[in-house]
């Protein structure tokens, strides 16, 4: 009996220290979102450029289909205000239409240094390795942008991104983050990218954790040769995360970048929406396995029922009262989160936030289940099945006889 007791009481003083854990990562993303999101360094860059050259940046861009916002977030990349860029266009298929929208913008703006890359190569599982891969041989610049095709850039974001890019740094990245837009999914994918996934994002970013993802990352070519080049990290889906980790095993920094990668497609459903970070949570799963122990417990719902027990058995309270008062200042924290980050007003009433965050929050269990349960990713064109340590092969069709 009593070491039943001892048991109850060890994780009880177990859960409670993890729910303080996790409310102190709460705070330090919300000060690393009003310290670091509010630094930009790109005027006064921009102001010391005659008498420091600034470094020339090849921007490799992957394409795959056309959606409703492509031809205006492409167009953000000819209109941004840096002296010495060019932007390469990778895309598989030559019946793909997003080659007419490239071709379009490069007529509209025939002085912009720019190419265009058809066919790809196949150097391993990776589509989007493989779509890269003539771009990244034919970057003549020291610098390299990796940027998804639905990422919209401001006039300056590619010169805050340089600013971050010192002496010690080899990689600049910026937090996921996404327009406004209508409708309900759009409200559900603005809550996630600036509240649970930035909360992470940020916290991992401010204590040193290896958190990049490839939506936009500028890196140190030099960095990628020395490892072999993109090519090298074709056996991964996530490559980002692998790009980073080479980089920082050279011994080199990695730094967030003061500007959102402000994403813009222009198709937003909640299936589609649940499917990516579905997909994002079987990498982590695969890459790094003991994700599995705790994800489930850095959720609002599950960390309160937890702290709801751990409350009642060493202090007496009532788990209702404080699952509920953990749920409210939660939430609070959550929106203070996001218009942080947002930097301006929201798109959105109050209401809406709470309707879209609880949508988020008791829907999170499911999908960690389902990440769990049927790990094979559906990505592009592709099915693959991950390993242990993130690397991949690819599920071919059975063929009918």
């Amino acid at each position: 009996m009593h070491d039943l007791i001892y048991t109850i009481h060890g994780f009880a003083v177990f859960f409670f220290i993890f729910w303080a854990g996790l409310w102190a990562i709460h705070g330090i993303a919300l000060f690393w979102s009003l310290w670091r999101l509010r630094r930009s360094r790109g005027a006064s860059l921009l102001a010391l450029a005659p008498e420091i050259p600034l470094p020339g940046v090849s921007i490799i861009k992957p394409l795959l289909g056309v959606d409703p916002n492509l031809s205006s977030n492409l167009e953000t990349f000819f209109n941004m205000n840096y002296p010495k860029y060019e932007i390469l266009f990778c895309v598989q298929e030559e019946t793909d239409e997003a080659i007419r929208v490239v071709e379009e913008l490069r007529a509209k703006y025939p002085k912009q240094d720019t190419e265009l890359f058809i066919g790809g190569m196949r150097v391993g599982i990776n589509p989007k390795i493989n779509n890269m891969q003539p771009a990244y041989l034919a970057a003549k610049y020291e610098l390299i942008l990796v940027s998804d095709s639905g990422i919209r850039m401001k006039e300056d974001t590619l010169l805050d991104m340089v600013s971050f890019m010192d002496d010690k740094t080899g990689l600049v990245h910026q937090m996921p983050f996404v327009c406004d837009r209508s409708g309900f999914p759009s409200i559900v994918e603005k809550v996630y990218f600036g509240t649970s996934h930035a909360r992470i994002y940020l916290a991992a970013d401010c204590l040193g954790i290896n958190c990049p993802t490839g939506m936009s990352a500028l890196m140190r070519k030099k960095l990628l040769d020395d490892a072999g080049g993109i090519k090298e990290f074709g056996c991964y889906l996530a490559e980002d995360y692998f790009f980073a980790k080479a980089i920082t095993k050279m011994g080199w920094k990695i730094s967030i970048s003061s500007q959102v990668a402000w994403q813009n497609s222009g198709v937003c459903d909640i299936s589609a929406f649940q499917a990516r970070i579905s997909r994002w949570a079987k990498l982590r799963f695969a890459m790094i396995p003991m994700t599995m122990l705790g994800e489930p417990f850095i959720e609002c719902l599950l960390l309160g029922i937890c702290a709801g027990f751990s409350t009642r058995v060493l202090f007496g309270f009532d788990p209702i009262v404080v699952f509920l008062i953990h749920l409210l200042i939660w939430c609070i924290m959550d929106w203070l989160l996001l218009r942080s980050i947002q930097g301006g007003p929201l798109p959105f009433n109050k209401f809406d936030f709470v309707m879209a965050w609880l949508f988020r929050e008791t829907s999170a269990p499911f999908l960690f289940c389902h990440s769990l349960f049927f790990p094979s990713i559906r990505w592009r064109e592709g099915t693959y099945r991950l390993h242990w340590g993130g690397k991949v092969e690819e599920i071919l069709p059975k063929v009918k006889l």
